[in-house]
Formats: C-alpha cells, structure tokens, sequence
C-alpha cells in the first residue's frame, strides 16, 4: 500500500524516495532523527475520513461493468460524422515530400490528433473513401519539425468502428462472469461488497497520511541533510534534459508538456518544496521508529515485498524496476510506525482550531481590560 505523502508526484519525476541515501538501517535513521526536535506524536487527534458508501457510486460501477462489456463492430456503409471513432491509412507529406505514414490508425472525429482542422475534412466520407486533408500547424507546435508549416495528407477511411453497451441482464452477468454469478442482484451484492472495502481502504490511507501529517506540521526541523537534497534535484533536472533531448525538443517545453511548468525557475521552486516536504516525511518516520524500536526486520521487508509484488501483479525479478531495497526498507518501516499511530491517534468528530498569536493577543488585552 503506497500511502506516502508525496509520493505520487516524486515517482512522477522518475526517481526513488531514497535515491542515495544509503540503506535504512537504525545507524541511518538516527541520523535523519537528528534532523528535528522532540515532537509529541501519540493521541493525535483526527476525523476519520468518510466510508459511507452512495447508491450512484454503485451505480457507476454498474455501468463500467456494462461499458467493459461493450461490443464494437466495423461499420463499412456509413458515412463520417462528429465523434465517430474511424480507422484510416494516412501518408503525410511536406512540400510535396513524404514524412510520415500510418496504416491502420484510429482517430476519433473532433480530437484533431493529427492537426487543428484535420478531422473535419474527413466529415461526410465512407469508408473506401480518399480524401487530401491541408493542415497548417501552428508556430508552437509540439513537433517541431512541423511548427508552422502546411502539411497535406492522402487520407483512405476503412472503417467506421461502433460500440454497443449491453444492458444490465443477467444474461450479461452470466456472460461476463463465466457463470460465476447468474443474477444481477448477486453480481450487485458482489461489487457493493468490492465498493465498501475499497472505501474502507482508501479512508483508512487517508487517515493514516492525516494523521503523519499533523505530526510533521507540528515538528520543528532543525537541519536537513542539504547534499543530498540537491544530489536528489540534480538528478531529477538531468533526467529530465535526457528525456526532453531524447523527444527532441526544448527542457522549458518538455516542462510546460509533462509538468504543466513553463519555465525552469518556477519547475525547480515546486522541486525544490516537494523534496522539503518528502524529507521532512522520512525524518519523522525515522524520529518516530528509533524512539518506539519500529525499524523494519528482514522478516517485515520480505513481507512488504510480497504485498508489493500482489498489488502490483509483478515477479520479484521486478521490482527493482519499481522500488530499490532501500526504499523497501523504509516503506516497511514507514508501515509499522503508522500502525502504531494509528493505534494512539484519538477519533474526533471535529477538530479543535488553536487561536492564532493575534486571537490570543486581543483576548490577552479583553481580559487585562476587565
């Protein structure tokens, strides 16, 4: 279970929580623990996140079971129109040239995939058709070898493709389901179930990344460990310069199309604060597994590994493409310390705000006035 803070956006960057931090053995944590002041962390207060499970979210379930389900077939006599998912062969040319060809493509009419204005061209064909479809790209155009150029395109439609939904039958449970199930009332009683252990799953990762987190507001940290912070930046940003040379285009462009930045300095100011935040993460884990004896054993690794390898349907062989020992290390210790959080923490149904410095202030003063 991957309940960590930040973790989605660093595994977004490409790179391990822990890249060179050396193994999360008790000699390591304690160095990280030295990182912040004693800090209280047992009877945290939390409002447990909802699990009230609706009607329309089964509902929806009920209805991917159903899309899941679909039937498409390939329609040959109708004509193109707006949204139609259609299958063409396509050879692109500049100034008279080649540059491109695809067979057996598929576009969906109105997405413009291949150019602003491409689609539309091809609205009223039938299948067996050919077209020459003009597309001017625009200066900032992704591929830059097209930025701002006129392309034409010999465009042959094949097909037509059309999706058919079935209906919620048991005909279609029994279908689907190989006869597991022959109703839809046990097929729902079935995803109902699947729907409240994935909620309660989910509040229970919500809860417990709340509750870490108000441990870590509450801390005051007194130093980090700055090389390796920046080693860690450093590698994220020439990956990245890899990854954007290997696409042949610009860092800034690669930024503003993966990561929605359009230039260096605000990409590396989010970089910079989510390795603050994702180190202030491991320095109270390790703060709290010194003092409670929370380190992971082998035994709890090798556990944590098995339940990584199921959730993500990987043999063992592959996990180093997803996580190094060092972060199996740490997850597992992570694990065990927010059990034993969660096992202090107290449930409320509200938390209590403390009053800012100027609230207690101005109380200071009515009361002294009085």
């Amino acid at each position: 279970m991957r309940k960590k803070i930040i973790l989605a956006v660093v595994m977004a960057l490409s790179l391990s929580l822990l890249c060179g931090c050396g193994k999360s053995t008790k000699k390591t944590m304690e160095r990280y623990a030295e990182c912040m002041n004693d800090v209280s962390y047992t009877g945290v207060e939390y409002v447990p996140a909802d699990r009230t499970l609706t009607q329309e979210e089964i509902d929806e379930e009920i209805e991917h079971f159903c899309n899941d389900n679909a039937v498409t077939e390939e329609d040959y006599t109708s004509a193109v129109k707006e949204d139609d998912l259609v299958n063409i062969d396509y050879t692109q040319k500049l100034n008279g040239s080649e540059y491109s060809s695809q067979t057996d493509y598929s576009i969906t009419i109105g997405n413009d995939t291949l150019g602003t204005g491409f689609d539309h061209q091809l609205v009223g064909a039938k299948p067996g058709d050919v077209r020459e479809v003009i597309v001017t790209y625009p200066a900032d155009y992704s591929d830059v070898a097209l930025a701002g150029l006129t392309a034409s395109f010999d465009v042959t439609v094949n097909y037509i493709s059309v999706t058919t939904v079935p209906e919620y039958s048991n005909d279609l449970v029994v279908t689907a389901t190989e006869g597991e199930y022959t109703t839809t009332e046990a097929y729902t009683a079935h995803l109902t179930e699947e729907l409240q252990n994935s909620k309660n799953e989910s509040a229970d990762n919500t809860d417990r990344t709340n509750i870490l987190q108000s441990i870590i507001d509450d801390a005051v940290f007194i130093q980090y460990p700055e090389q390796e912070m920046e080693d860690y930046i450093v590698s994220v940003v020439e990956n990245i310069r890899s990854a954007a040379d290997n696409y042949g285009i610009g860092f800034e462009m690669y930024l503003g199309y993966f990561y929605g930045y359009s230039n260096e300095q605000d990409f590396l100011k989010f970089l910079s604060e989510t390795v603050i935040s994702v180190m202030q993460e491991k320095i109270v884990v390790s703060y709290i597994a010194v003092k409670e004896n929370l380190i992971a054993t082998d035994a709890d690794i090798d556990a944590y590994k098995a339940e990584t390898m199921e959730e993500l349907g990987i043999a063992e062989e592959e996990i180093p493409d997803y996580y190094s020992e060092e972060d199996l290390a740490f997850y597992a210790t992570e694990e065990k310390v927010l059990d034993y959080l969660v096992a202090q923490a107290v449930q409320v149904d509200e938390l209590t705000e403390e009053p800012s410095e100027d609230t207690s202030a101005a109380d200071e003063n009515t009361a002294a006035k009085e």
